[in-house]
């Protein structure tokens, strides 16, 4: 059996029982806090100004490597005259 992850209230887990006899099980007890935000912020008012940005280029480095590091140097030390 693959590894399983159950989450809800022992009422909920109980349904589970037929199928987990036997096996070994790991359990965690949760807090009773909900998992929103008690104070009503929002995942993108936590992450304001937190989050960089992502740039997708090719993953296969193998024909532009010098090109690629390059770049990245330039653009950490800001280098004039480097990747352009």
């Amino acid at each position: 059996m693959e590894q399983r992850s159950f989450e809800g209230t022992w009422e909920e887990i109980l349904r589970y029982a037929p199928e987990l006899v036997g096996r070994r099980v790991r359990l965690t007890v949760l807090s009773n806090e909900s998992s929103q935000s008690q104070n009503g912020t929002t995942l993108d008012q936590v992450l304001k100004d937190r989050v960089g940005r992502v740039q997708f280029q090719p993953s296969n480095l193998s024909t532009r490597t010098k090109e690629a590091f390059t770049d990245l140097l330039a653009e950490k030390y800001r280098l004039p005259g480097l990747g352009q």
